[in-house]
């Protein structure tokens, strides 16, 4: 059994208003709108992708900005490079209006879309093929939210990921992005590595192996939220059980849309995913209209947020394979305080 340690947590961290968390779209902060970078160079000539008997590996640097989630630089028609996100817990591709016009990009049919407050009916843009270095991406037919309420240029949802696995390197602060086929192996094959299948779910990955106090719950690994977010029906489950560490406390978290939503704000003590212990975990609790779309309101759910992501040395996502692999830290006395975690899988089981 290895032990990882618990992370140290502060009251007044845990009453910190939490960034916004988007449903079908993406969590983001209400960060000062992100000015757009002037054009650049031309791409750099596309490398064919892989077949299936020799995958290429996309390797990307990432930033992680200030609500701690991932971005990319990402070309639009040779123009660029624009700071993106890459959110798997967000359905659809997204861009902020302000980069749409000044693209002069084509508006197309007005989309309307779940959120974390609700719902809303934004205009979308048809972007022309998204190019990450020697990785192409498709065109798309993007909806358009403003960018400082996504806080980035835009967003890459799992409608560009669905085909692909996402190795994120929280060591070396690197992602890979890899053309992938069923069947395949996974990257992770550390001892300490906890493998965990999904089921897909509008093309999000839902962990099937998560319990609190024995109750299952749908766990949804969501890239583009700086901390989690679970529905009422988790908030109750914790409550009922006496699970949270702390008080429930009222604070708001802001659609992607600027919306306030009221929300409730403690600790987990204690959920296991497949045989993975996950200690005090800080968690929103909200009445989303997302979780009601994604069938997810009567039953307890958690969209699994960066903060929690990031103890780990590495996580791999893979969509074809319906899979998530967790790479525990090497070493359980590095970073005292940084990482809350136990691996509780017995030998042989």
């Amino acid at each position: 059994m290895t032990h990882l340690f618990r992370r140290s947590m502060f009251w007044t961290a845990l009453l910190a208003a939490p960034v916004l968390i988007g449903a079908s779209q993406t969590p983001a902060a209400p960060p000062p709108a992100v000015p757009v970078p002037a054009a650049t160079n031309p791409l750099d000539p596309l490398v064919e992708p892989g077949t299936v008997s020799e995958i290429i590996p996309f390797i990307q640097p990432f930033d992680l900005d200030a609500t701690r989630r991932m971005s990319v630089k990402v070309m639009i028609g040779g123009k660029g490079p624009f700071a993106f996100l890459v959110d798997t817990g967000a359905e659809r591709t997204v861009i902020a209006r302000e980069l749409a016009a000044r693209l002069g990009l084509i508006e197309g049919a007005r989309l309307r879309l779940a959120t974390i407050g609700g719902s809303a009916t934004v205009p979308s843009f048809r972007v022309a093929a998204l190019q990450m270095s020697n990785l192409h991406l498709a065109s798309v037919e993007a909806p358009a939210f403003h960018g400082r309420h996504i806080g980035a240029a835009g967003l890459i949802g799992v409608d560009m990921l669905e085909e692909r696995r996402v190795l994120i390197d929280f060591r070396k602060e690197t992602m890979q992005i890899l053309e992938t086929r069923r069947r395949a192996p996974s990257l992770i094959r550390d001892d300490d590595a906890i493998v965990v299948t999904a089921r897909n779910s509008a093309g999000r990955l839902i962990l099937s192996d998560a319990r609190l106090h024995g109750k299952r719950i749908d766990v949804i690994v969501d890239t583009g939220a700086q901390t989690s977010v679970g529905n009422m029906a988790l908030q109750k489950l914790v409550a009922d059980r006496r699970a949270n560490r702390f008080p429930f406390a009222p604070t708001e978290i802001t659609a992607v849309t600027g919306e306030d939503v009221p929300a409730l704000r403690t600790s987990i003590k204690r959920i296991v995913i497949n045989g993975m212990d996950v200690n005090d975990l800080p968690v929103s609790f909200a009445d989303s209209q997302a979780f009601r779309v994604l069938g997810l309101h009567d039953r307890p759910a958690l969209l699994l947020g960066m903060d929690s992501l990031s103890l780990f040395d590495r996580v791999e996502i893979d969509f074809p394979n319906r899979r998530v692999v967790f790479d525990l830290p090497d070493a359980a006395n590095r970073q005292t305080g940084q990482r809350f975690a136990a691996n509780m899988t017995a030998p042989g089981s």
